[in-house]
């Protein structure tokens, strides 16, 4: 409430809004830090090349991708890798949405852990294929099994764990 207090509600809701639209777009660039005292920055860079490049030729990134590794302009440890996107993906009947903060985390390249759920189906079991939202608005109650709220979509994966493992207190840990 000191922040509206002191900008304005509608320069704090402009703000906000601003805020919600960046984490819901990924970085542009994906760092890679580099281990120079093992080899040096450009045979690293030359070797990723050549692992992208393989997997681009089995089609694991579409077939007008091209990763290029580029240095980073100051830090001599660090190559950054360009974001190629956005790419369609089709939204899956299976949803499960995490909370704000583990979407956020997931946009920047994170796996989703069983604490980061809030909704899944009920019928959710390891090895369906499921799409992943974000609720933007942190309404959506831990446990439930489907949420209509504002939610942004983050994309789709496989779930490892059954949604009787995710909200039950006393399973085992993996």
């Amino acid at each position: 409430m000191h922040l509206v207090s002191e900008v304005g509600e509608e320069v704090a809701d402009r703000e906000f809004e601003a805020l919600l639209s960046s984490l819901s777009h990924p970085p542009s660039f994906t760092c890679v830090r580099v281990n120079t005292h093992l080899a040096p920055q450009q045979q690293i860079q030359h070797a990723l090349q050549q692992e992208l490049t393989g997997q681009q030729l089995c089609g694991c990134h579409g077939e007008d991708a091209s990763l290029v590794p580029l240095p980073h302009p100051q830090l001599p440890d660090v190559l950054l890798l360009p974001i190629i996107g956005p790419r369609r993906v089709c939204v899956l009947d299976s949803e499960v949405v995490v909370g704000a903060q583990c979407g956020s985390s997931v946009l920047r390249g994170a796996h989703v852990f069983a604490p980061g759920v809030l909704s899944a189906p009920k019928t959710l079991q390891v090895g369906d294929m499921v799409s992943v939202f974000s609720d933007v608005e942190n309404k959506c109650t831990r446990g439930a099994k489907s949420f209509e709220g504002q939610k942004v979509f983050l994309g789709n994966g496989v779930c490892e764990m059954s949604r009787s493992e995710v909200f039950c207190s006393k399973g085992l840990m993996r």
